[in-house]
């Protein structure tokens, strides 16, 4: 239980080194390819819970495809802040169906079917899979759609097999792609995408 309280602790040390330096693409005005081709394929979503929404700018994209609501949390303070600060700069419209906050993958705060959609992008790979997803499957609705992308190498990575079979646990997967990228700084990256659906006892 240390080792694991130690681990969350150096994590979110090294993002708010990143947030506070802004040497990071988290922070980047463009929309992910990713996020496009949720949208692309599901269309409309009623209401969603974004994972690691950082600056904002993926959950400004997925709310004009939503009904209702988007929720965008973030582990750390200052990725809140500034996605808060981004909010204020978009329509009256989008404004009312945003909001963030900080919040834990591991200790969700939602009841239990808040959520039609759940989204998160480079971030679960620093949880404890089991507990994150565990999470993710209960906040959704009967049949609802998740998609996660995690890192798959190096040493922020987890192993493809072992995540794979825990997303198997909780959800059935519609689908699933291995990427390889380079960033920025030219780190090499791989990763996997995963599209969920909730799996019903």
């Amino acid at each position: 239980m240390r080792l694991i309280k130690y681990i969350n602790e150096s994590e979110k040390e090294f993002w708010r080194k990143i947030y506070k330096d802004d040497k990071t693409h988290w922070l980047d005005k463009n929309v992910s390819n990713l996020t496009k081709k949720v949208v692309s394929k599901y269309k409309e979503f009623n209401n969603v819970l974004e994972i690691g929404c950082a600056g904002g700018i993926d959950t400004f994209y997925l709310s004009k495809f939503t009904n209702n609501s988007i929720i965008g949390i973030d582990i750390i303070e200052d990725a809140i802040k500034e996605a808060s600060k981004n909010l204020k700069n978009q329509p009256k419209d989008m404004q009312k169906k945003v909001s963030f906050e900080i919040g834990d993958a591991e200790k969700l705060r939602f009841k239990d079917k808040s959520f039609d959609f759940v989204y998160s992008l480079s971030v679960l790979h620093s949880t404890d899979i089991n507990k994150s997803l565990k999470e993710v499957n209960r906040v959704l609705v009967p049949n609802g759609k998740s998609v996660i992308y995690v890192f798959i190498n190096g040493k922020e990575g987890i192993d493809k097999t072992k995540f794979l079979e825990v997303c198997e646990k909780f959800f059935k997967i519609t689908d699933k792609n291995i990427i390889k990228k380079k960033d920025e700084s030219e780190d090499k990256h791989t990763a996997l995408i995963v599209f969920l659906e909730k799996k019903e006892k």
